[in-house]
């Protein structure tokens, strides 16, 4: 009996960020850090997400994932995503005193 090759199993985009909520005084500036998982093959130049802050005026993140906090205080958050599986993001929550 001949048996089929195994088809192998469909890639499933994985994301994940640290931290997912911090406390910052006002101008203070936190790291975050997104984790992705790779096709197998593929190879980056730069790893492909992207960084943003939802809320206008909640403070400005950098393409490394370096955030600066507002002057205002209040609840924020920042969103990373997947540049090569845009429908995958994962959510920060950032309180501001």
């Amino acid at each position: 009996m001949i048996t089929a090759p195994a088809k192998p199993e469909p890639f499933v985009p994985v994301l994940s960020l640290r931290p997912v909520a911090v406390k910052l005084g006002r101008g203070a500036t936190q790291a975050f850090q997104a984790e992705i998982n790779y096709l197998e093959g593929v190879r980056y130049l730069r790893q492909p997400v992207a960084w943003r802050v939802m809320e206008t005026g909640g403070g400005t993140i950098t393409a490394a994932g370096l955030y600066t906090a507002p002057d205002t205080p209040g609840t924020y958050h920042v969103q990373v995503r997947r540049d090569d599986f845009p429908e995958v993001t994962a959510l920060a929550t950032v309180v501001v005193k």
